[in-house]
C-alpha cells in the first residue's frame, strides 16, 4: 500500500520533453519530502520464432550490451534533469505491465503524457492512460509544457474530482503534497475543464480514481493542467 508523504517514486522514460519534465517535477518531490527515486524504461524485444539457439544467444549478448548502455544513458538522463542519485532501471518487456509490476512497490509513479490523438500516440500517450487506470499507487501525469518551477505543479490549489465526500485518499495526498510546498487545496469540486476556468490560480487536478470507466480518460485526454490520479479505496 502507498504512503503519503511519499517515500519512493516512479519515473517511467522515454527520453522526451514530458519524461524531463517529470523527472524535474519528482526531484522537487523526492528532495521535500527525502523519497528514493527510480528512472524505469521498458521496451518490448523478443527473438523471431525462426531463430536458430546460436542467433538467440548471440542476440542474447547484444542485449546484455545494450542493456548496459541503456542504464549508463538512463543515468545520464537523471543527472541532467536534476536525479544525480536517482537509480536507473531498464526492463524487457510490455511497458504498461512493466510500469505497474514497479508501480506496486511505490507511492508514486511521475510519468509524462504526450497527449497525442490517433497511431502517433505512443507508450506516453497511450501507455499512459492504461497506467493511470490500473496503477495501485497514484499516478501524476504532466504534459510537455514547462511550469515556473517544477514545484508549482502542487504548490499553488490543486481541484479535486469529483468531491471531497467520495475522494478521501485523493484529498489527504493532495493537502500533503501542497502543504509541504506552501500552497492548500481547493474545496471546489470540477467536473469538467470548463470549471477550471474560474480558478485560473489552479496549478493541477486531483483526481480521484474510484473506477476505470471514462472519466479518468476524459481528463487525461482533455485536461492541460498536470494531473494527480489516486486510486480510492
Amino acid at each position: 500500500m502507498w504512503k503519503c508523504p511519499p517515500a519512493s517514486i516512479l519515473v517511467p522514460v522515454d527520453f522526451g520533453e514530458a519524461s524531463a519534465r517529470a523527472a524535474a517535477i519528482a526531484g522537487a518531490l523526492a528532495d521535500r519530502f527525502h523519497a528514493s527515486v527510480s528512472l524505469l524504461h521498458a521496451e518490448a524485444l523478443e527473438a523471431p520464432a525462426y531463430f536458430t539457439h546460436d542467433q538467440i544467444a548471440s542476440l542474447e549478448r547484444q542485449r546484455q550490451a545494450a542493456r548496459a548502455q541503456a542504464e549508463t544513458y538512463l543515468a545520464a538522463f537523471g543527472r541532467t534533469n536534476g536525479l544525480a542519485a536517482a537509480t536507473a532501471i531498464v526492463r524487457e518487456g510490455p511497458p504498461v505491465a512493466t510500469i505497474l509490476t514497479a508501480a506496486a512497490d511505490t507511492d508514486l509513479v511521475v510519468m509524462g503524457t504526450h497527449g497525442r490523438q490517433g497511431p502517433r500516440r505512443w507508450w506516453l500517450g497511450s501507455v499512459a492512460e492504461r497506467v493511470v487506470q490500473w496503477s495501485p499507487a497514484p499516478v501524476l501525469v504532466v504534459r510537455n509544457q514547462p511550469a515556473a518551477t517544477p514545484a508549482a505543479v502542487v504548490e499553488r490549489p490543486l481541484i479535486v474530482v469529483p468531491g471531497l465526500a467520495r475522494a478521501q485518499q485523493a484529498h489527504r495526498l493532495a493537502e500533503g503534497l501542497a502543504s509541504a510546498f506552501g500552497g492548500r487545496v481547493s474545496n471546489e469540486v470540477a467536473v469538467c475543464e470548463g470549471d477550471l476556468a474560474r480558478r485560473r490560480d489552479a496549478t493541477s487536478v486531483i483526481v480521484a480514481r474510484q473506477d476505470r470507466g471514462d472519466t479518468t480518460e476524459k481528463w487525461l485526454r482533455s485536461c492541460s493542467l498536470p494531473m494527480l490520479f489516486v486510486p480510492e479505496l
